[in-house]
């Protein structure tokens, strides 16, 4: 069953909708603003943020013979993601990372990383931060939220929150950067 619908969400996927539009026990396709509810920090770069993904290649020189000069190798590779929020339309969602696969939009650069005069390796690094625009496919499940801090003390702990579907993982892509976040974490 899960094959059919894979299939058929890839025809005919559902549309985007807004964190106010979307009802729980279903699946989902949500596009909106990342709001941190905790931070972490890059190992690479040390940028605080909700996610990060790094990769550090090191350029081994072939001893053979018309192979060419070399290749890239792979030494060192960290992944990390927080709870955070989801906020548009006037509503915010808890996104749960478990069983999460992130990626990037086509418009959005790899992000070299300056290593500081080390001409052998390369880095890269993808970071998803507070003011960032994501699109989020999962399922929309109930939830209480008693750490919301913009939460009125008044109001109910209920709260809608994304999470994997069974047997499948929450996709989430980096539609779009904040405004006033530096483009390359080294520079400056």
């Amino acid at each position: 069953m899960r094959f059919l619908y894979t299939v058929l969400a890839g025809f005919f996927p559902p549309r985007v909708e807004s964190c106010a539009e979307i009802d729980a026990g279903r699946r989902v396709r949500v596009q909106g603003e990342v709001v941190a509810r905790d931070l972490i920090e890059s190992t690479l770069t040390g940028e605080r943020c909700v996610y990060y993904q790094y990769t550090v290649e090191e350029f081994r020189r072939s001893s053979s013979v018309g192979l060419g000069d070399g290749h890239w190798r792979l030494i060192e590779r960290d992944e990390a993601i927080a709870e955070f929020y989801l906020v548009s339309g006037g509503a915010r969602v808890i996104v749960s990372p478990a069983h999460a696969k992130v990626s990037r939009g086509r418009s959005i650069p790899v992000q070299a990383i300056d290593l500081g005069g080390i001409h052998d390796r390369r880095a890269q690094e993808m970071r998803i931060g507070p003011g960032d625009i994501i699109e989020i496919y999962g399922v929309a499940e109930t939830a209480h939220d008693i750490y919301d801090e913009g939460r009125d003390y008044r109001a109910p702990l209920d709260r809608l929150m994304l999470t994997a579907p069974p047997g499948d993982h929450l996709r989430i892509r980096l539609v779009r950067r904040a405004r006033n976040r530096r483009r390359d974490s080294a520079a400056g």
